[in-house]
């Protein structure tokens, strides 16, 4: 899996922002994507942001690049979106986390 920047680490973040969050250490998402129903409704954004990760799928179906979203969004890194990316690929996004 990709390596982030520190800037997307946890200990880069501010406790309090952490704290209603629905990823915790220890689950795959952790410091990668990040759920709190006081930001953005809720929506799982990219860690670290207010960008949901919903549109990196909209500009990928609408046949845009991973360059046309990196450019539309610069606190994003090519490093987050693939890390990202690879856990669609898993289907971690969708809870499945397994045994």
């Amino acid at each position: 899996m990709a390596t982030l920047p520190a800037s997307y680490t946890p200990a880069a973040i501010p406790a309090e922002l952490l704290e209603r969050d629905e990823i915790h250490p220890g689950d795959p998402r952790f410091g990668l994507i990040w759920i709190n129903s006081e930001r953005v409704s809720g929506a799982p954004c990219f860690f670290g942001t207010r960008v949901p990760v919903q549109n990196l799928f909209d500009y990928l179906e609408s046949g845009d690049t991973i360059d046309d979203f990196l450019d539309g969004f610069p606190p994003i890194t090519r490093e987050h979106v693939l890390a990202v990316l690879e856990l669609a690929k898993t289907g971690l996004l969708h809870g499945s986390r397994g045994p």
